[in-house]
C-alpha cells in the first residue's frame, strides 16, 4: 500500500491504540493506560475468517455474496470490519480530533481505494474505473466519525447518533419502498442505483450501473455509518468503564452487564428497523448487506459487541497468562495491521485467480502442486493463512503498522 505511511506504535484508526491517560478521568484507573488489546483480538479472529473466505478455489453457491435480499455469511465480514473501525475511532478520538490529518488520511483511503479497484477489476481506463468502492467507503465512514466526535465523546451521545442514522436510513429505503410495485425493495426499484448514477455516472459505479444498486454507494455508506457510530458506542462505554476507579470484581460484573445491555439494545432496535417501517408504511425493510439496511448493521454490532466483552475480559486486565498471551500473538499480530491483511488478501487472491490465455490459474495451479494427501483446498488456505500471519507476526515483532 505505498501511498500509506509505516508508523511505529501507531494510534491510527486503522489499528489498536496505546490509550494514553495523562489526563482525565481515565487517569483515576491503574489499568486506563494499559493498551486495550480487545480490539486487535476480534479483528484478528475476523481476518482469518476473511483469508479463510478469500481462499477459496470454488466457493459454493451459498457462501457468494448474497444476490439480493439476504445474508450470506461471507457478507458479514466487511461490516464487522466497519463496526470494528467504529471502535477503534472511538479509541482514537475520545480525547481529541485533529482535522487535518483526518481530512489527509481520508484522502489517502480514496486513492488506495481507486488502485484497488483498478487492480481487483482489471481496469485502468477511466472511462469504465470504478469510483465507489469499499475503501471509498471506508473513507467516508472515517471522515464522518471523526467529525461527529467533535459533537460527542460520550457513549451515550454515540447511541443515539447510531440510532438517528439508523432510522434515517430506514426512513429513506421505506419512502422509497412505498412507491415501488408491491412496496418492495428490488433491484428495478430503491433509491441507491439511481442516486449513486446520477452523482457518479454509469460508467463508474458497481456493474456499470446495470445492475439497479451500488454496495458501496451512498445509500450504503449510509448503512456503514449505522455500523461504525455503533461500533463507536461499544468503544467508548469501554473507555468509560475501564476509566472508573472500582474493585476488579465489581468492574467485571459491571462491564458484562452494561456491554450484553448494549448488545441487547442492538438486537432489539434491529427488530424495530423491521416492524415499524411495516407498521406505519406498510413495506418490508429486511436484513441485507446489498442495501446495508440498518436491521442487518445493528445484528452485525450486537454480535460484535459480544466478541468485544469476550476480548476484554480475557485481555483487556492486569495480568494475562504467559500462555494465553502466546495463543493470543497471532491474532494481535493480525489485528494491528488490519488493513493490510484485509486488503492485501484480497488483492493478492484477485492477481492469482486472473485467469491466463490457457483458461487456468496460478492459485489453482499452486494450490495443486503443493497439495498434501490430497487435500488442494485445506492445504492452499492453510498456507495463505500462515503466510499473512508470519506477515503480521514479522512487522508486529518490529513495531511496525501500516495505516493511511
Amino acid at each position: 500500500m505505498s501511498p500509506a505511511q509505516v508508523a511505529a506504535k501507531s494510534p491510527g484508526a486503522a489499528g489498536g491504540l496505546d490509550v494514553d491517560s495523562r489526563r482525565g478521568k481515565a487517569a483515576s484507573s491503574p489499568d486506563s493506560a494499559r493498551r486495550i488489546a480487545s480490539l486487535d483480538w476480534v479483528r484478528g479472529w475476523m481476518l482469518v475468517v476473511s483469508v479463510c473466505a478469500n481462499s477459496l478455489l470454488e466457493a459454493p453457491a451459498w457462501f457468494e455474496h448474497a444476490d439480493w435480499d439476504s445474508v450470506h455469511p461471507v457478507d458479514v465480514i466487511f461490516p464487522i470490519f466497519v463496526t470494528l473501525s467504529g471502535c477503534g475511532l472511538a479509541f482514537a478520538m475520545h480525547r481529541r480530533v485533529k482535522p487535518m490529518p483526518l481530512l489527509r488520511r481520508a484522502a489517502v483511503l480514496v486513492i488506495v481505494g481507486l488502485l484497488y479497484n483498478a487492480i481487483v477489476l482489471n481496469t485502468w481506463s477511466f472511462d469504465h474505473w470504478r469510483l465507489t468502492g469499499v475503501l471509498q467507503l471506508y473513507a467516508a465512514v472515517v471522515v464522518v466519525l471523526g467529525f461527529l466526535h467533535l459533537v460527542t465523546r460520550t457513549w451515550i451521545g454515540w447511541a443515539v447518533i447510531t440510532g438517528t442514522i439508523a432510522a434515517a436510513h430506514t426512513i429513506l429505503l421505506a419512502l422509497s419502498a412505498v412507491n415501488c410495485p408491491e412496496k418492495l425493495l428490488t433491484r428495478a426499484c430503491n433509491p441507491a442505483g439511481p442516486l449513486d448514477v446520477a452523482v457518479f455516472g454509469a460508467s463508474h459505479v458497481y456493474g456499470l450501473g446495470a445492475v439497479g444498486h451500488d454496495p458501496e454507494g451512498i445509500v450504503a455508506i449510509l448503512g456503514a455509518l449505522v455500523s461504525a457510530s455503533a461500533g463507536a458506542t461499544i468503544g467508548h462505554l469501554l473507555l468509560r468503564r475501564r476509566s472508573l476507579t472500582e474493585s476488579a470484581g465489581s468492574r467485571t460484573r459491571t462491564t458484562i452487564l452494561s456491554v450484553v445491555g448494549l448488545a441487547v439494545a442492538f438486537w432489539a432496535s434491529s427488530e424495530l428497523s423491521v416492524l415499524l417501517p411495516h407498521w406505519i408504511w406498510g413495506v418490508d425493510i429486511p436484513a441485507m448487506k446489498r442495501l446495508w439496511t440498518a436491521p442487518f448493521s445493528l445484528r452485525v454490532a450486537a454480535v460484535t459487541a459480544v466478541a468485544l466483552l469476550v476480548g476484554h475480559l480475557l485481555l483487556d486486565r492486569k495480568s494475562v497468562s504467559t500462555r494465553l498471551n502466546a495463543a493470543s500473538f497471532p491474532l494481535l499480530a493480525l489485528g494491528r495491521n488490519s488493513l493490510l491483511v484485509y486488503f492485501g488478501s484480497h488483492v493478492l487472491m484477485s492477481l492469482l485467480t486472473r485467469h491466463s490465455g490457457t483458461g487456468s490459474n496460478a492459485a489453482t495451479d499452486i494450490a495443486q502442486a503443493i497439495s498434501i494427501g490430497g487435500h488442494t483446498q485445506a492445504t492452499w488456505t492453510a498456507v495463505l493463512l500462515a503466510f499473512w500471519v508470519l506477515v503480521a507476526a514479522v512487522l508486529h515483532r518490529f513495531r511496525i503498522y501500516i495505516r493511511p
